[in-house]
This record gives structure tokens, C-alpha cells and sequence, in this order.
């Protein structure tokens, strides 16, 4: 009895599903999608797309050949003030050794840290000249012992 009722179910369940497929006609009208564009609206929304799609692509690659040869002229600036900088620093007699340590982003940039670097360095070596001249302060004490090597020097009993 349990099998019977089994088959039966499916067997209904076959029915509709064959109903369904030979269908009505109020069914095949639904079924039947309707043309929202025509072939003539779809080429026209295609050739839409691609031409901004072209416009992003040829915009982005510009920008990247304007950002390539920015950064080309920057690298050309960059040598013309190293080679700038290392004739000054030849003709104010100083080592070119210096010019590794100044700002090459822009003429005014280098022209500051040039001067910059010019007079700290002389500021540096000019103290140094100082500290060297100053030598040792003399003491006070009993002159007769520094005096006595000299008077000896001098006296005529030592020639």
C-alpha cells in the first residue's frame, strides 16, 4: 500500500510536468521575451563603451608618457647642477666632494644650499684655523727654569 501511493504521487508530478511543457497558449506568450533594443540601439551602446573605454585607456597612457618624460627632464636639471656644482665648488677652492650633499629639485633650491653649504664649510674651517693658531696658553710659574735654557744659550761662557 505504501508503494502504491508512491507511485501515484509521481505520477502526478509527470502529469503536470507534461502538461506544462505541451502548455497553453496564454503560456507561450509569457515565455516569449520580448526585443528591448533593437540590433541598430546595440551597436550604438557597444561603440558608446568602447569609444570612452578607448579615451580612458589613450588618457592614461599620455599621463604616463607626460609623468616619463617629467621625471627624464628632472634627471637631465639634476646632472646640469651637479656639474654646476662642482665648478663652483672648484673655483671657491673647495672639494667637490661637497656636492653630493646639496638639494637638486630646482635652481633655487640648489642656488640656497649651495650658499648654504659654502659658508658652513668655510665657517668650519676658518674655527679650525683658530683652534690650530691658538696654540698653548703660557703658564705661570718660575721664570728662571724656562728663562735659565735661554740665558745659557746667550751667555758668552757657552761659546
Amino acid at each position: 500500500m505504501g508503494e502504491e501511493m508512491n507511485t501515484t504521487k509521481v505520477e502526478k508530478v509527470e502529469a503536470a510536468t507534461t502538461e506544462e511543457q505541451a502548455g497553453t497558449p496564454d503560456t507561450v506568450k509569457e515565455e516569449a521575451p520580448e526585443k528591448k533594443y533593437t540590433d541598430a540601439d546595440l551597436d550604438r551602446i557597444i561603440a558608446r563603451k568602447i569609444a570612452a573605454e578607448r579615451k580612458r585607456m589613450s588618457k592614461m597612457f599620455n599621463d604616463e608618457q607626460q609623468s616619463e618624460l617629467e621625471e627624464r627632464e628632472r634627471n637631465v636639471l639634476r646632472r646640469e647642477l651637479k656639474a654646476d656644482a662642482k665648478d663652483a665648488l672648484i673655483e671657491s677652492g673647495l672639494p667637490t666632494s661637497l656636492a653630493d650633499i646639496l638639494k637638486y629639485d630646482s635652481k633655487e633650491e640648489y642656488e640656497s644650499s649651495l650658499k648654504t653649504v659654502i659658508s658652513a664649510f668655510r665657517d668650519a674651517v676658518g674655527q679650525e684655523i683658530k683652534n690650530s693658531f691658538r696654540g698653548q696658553t703660557p703658564r705661570r710659574g718660575n721664570p728662571s727654569a724656562s728663562g735659565d735654557a735661554i740665558r745659557d744659550v746667550f751667555s758668552p761662557n757657552a761659546r
